[in-house]
């Protein structure tokens, strides 16, 4: 099972993925998009230019299901953002400084063999 079915089959209500599937949400999320310039709000406010794949629910839409569509609880997010705003079950939320300081090498200063042994 890949994650995508994963996430459908156990993390989504069925009313929450009739939603996400309907043309009055995919309106919507246009919308804020175009609003917002296709542009990740929180990097932008860090000062950081990334585009957005997602748009959030600022208020969640199962707390209160009458704010779904309203554009003033919607944002633009990137990927990363978005996923430090629901970290998988179990896993930590993490920063952007967070993963590029994992994806760096790490280097060990050792010294050299001692040429006498050899």
């Amino acid at each position: 099972m890949n994650s995508h079915q994963y996430y459908d089959k156990y993390k989504r209500n069925k009313e929450a993925k009739k939603f996400y599937n309907s043309t009055a949400w995919r309106k919507c999320r246009e919308y804020v998009l175009k609003r917002d310039n296709y542009l990740c709000q929180r990097c932008l406010r860090k000062g950081i230019i990334q585009a957005a794949d997602v748009v959030h629910h600022k208020v969640h839409l199962e707390d209160h299901p009458e704010k779904a569509l309203d554009p003033e609880n919607l944002e633009s997010l990137c990927n990363v953002c978005h996923n430090e705003e629901h970290p998988e079950k179990g896993q930590k939320a993490t920063s952007k400084e967070d993963k590029k300081a994992s994806n760096k090498i790490k280097v060990i200063h050792s010294k050299p063999n001692n040429p006498e042994v050899y």
